[in-house]
């Protein structure tokens, strides 16, 4: 037998107090204001009623009275790859310490997908959106903005667009990750990385130019660009950079990494002793195998607090006029130790 719904005239009854101030006790709780300005001793009376009688409040009234859901969305490319899920872990923990709910989706680098799933988080009457942008999206994002609908680009940023974005000094970490290989004395180093147009992979591959050049070793640059979809071609890449002499690789992302190392452990070579390589976050595999002779540590809560904190101040402020705010975040350099080289395998590395 269904029980019947709680309702505030419950509360009101049993409290001893007009429906009209359980109605702003309950109010400014659920909007999170203070609900003992009325009198502390009446208020607490009231919420000790309404949680002895389990009054659950009525969402959709609240909507209709503030005009907002409490619900964001936020669409990365891929929620499976461990640096956007434990974005996106960190983006709901801090969401939900602000009474918000979010929706998650992976455009997949698809942005058909990805104006779909824009619609769709719309359709469910979200406040605002964070968004890792992909390529080709860039039309269905500046829709959005022009839509007042706020939104903070995450991880990479749209050219010609003046939106609030959480984005890494992926120039930088390009350069000193670069560096770090060079210090270890390599200096036949190439990078993999993606034939896409996003400004995060385009900013690394500047850095690794960057990094390369002030070493001198300008004339030794490489890029070999990879389709997201085609990482197989990996393995005959990095075959023929060995048959070349290439000592090192730095990859542009993690994932384009553990598929790197799988072909170079297919191929029966050893990690760093054969050949060296630098990459995007850490990962399992490398921990266990000692493979990365050094990566880009990236302040993975830092890029969720940031894009929520700026998202949540947008969707407060939507009334008023807002400035763009550009979040640059600092990378970190983390170098493994230098392993015992046996001289036959540098005279290898050489040849």
């Amino acid at each position: 037998m269904r029980t019947r719904k709680v309702t505030i005239k419950d509360i009101a009854t049993e409290a001893g107090v007009s429906i009209a101030l359980v109605s702003f006790v309950m109010n400014s709780k659920a909007d999170g204001k203070d609900p003992h300005r009325v009198n502390k001793e009446t208020a607490q009376r009231i919420l000790a009623v309404a949680s002895k009688l389990n009054y659950q409040p009525n969402n959709a009234a609240r909507t209709l009275r503030s005009g907002k859901t409490h619900t964001i969305g936020v669409i990365v490319s891929d929620i499976s790859n461990k640096f956007f899920a434990d974005i996106a872990r960190c983006i709901e923990d801090r969401a939900y310490k602000h009474k918000y709910t979010v929706l998650f989706g992976s455009s997949d680098e698809n942005p058909g997908k990805l104006e779909n799933l824009i619609e769709v988080f719309r359709n469910k009457g979200i406040d605002g959106l964070i968004v890792v942008p992909c390529e080709g999206a860039d039309a269905a994002i500046c829709r959005v903005a022009q839509e007042n609908l706020p939104i903070v680009l995450l991880d990479r940023q749209v050219a010609n667009t003046n939106l609030s974005s959480v984005v890494l000094d992926n120039r930088r970490a390009g350069a000193e990750i670069t560096k770090a290989l060079i210090r270890r004395g390599f200096t036949r180093i190439e990078m993999i990385s993606y034939s896409m147009k996003l400004s995060n992979i385009g900013e690394r591959e500047e850095g690794y130019r960057i990094g390369m050049a002030e070493a001198g070793l300008g004339g030794n640059v490489r890029i070999h660009q990879l389709r997201h979809d085609k990482l197989r071609k990996i393995d005959e890449i990095i075959r023929d950079a060995r048959q070349r002499g290439v000592e090192a690789f730095v990859f542009a992302t993690n994932t384009l990494a553990l598929s790197g190392l799988t072909a170079i452990f297919r191929n029966g070579w050893r990690v760093p002793e054969d050949v060296a390589m630098a990459c995007f976050d850490s990962n399992e595999t490398f921990d266990i195998y000692k493979t990365a002779v050094a990566y880009v540590r990236q302040p993975i809560e830092r890029f969720g607090t940031e894009a929520l904190d700026l998202l949540i101040k947008s969707i407060e402020q939507q009334d008023e006029t807002t400035t763009s705010t550009r979040i640059v975040l600092t990378p970190e350099i983390v170098e493994s130790a230098p392993p015992a080289t046996r001289p036959e395998a540098k005279e290898a590395i050489w040849e």
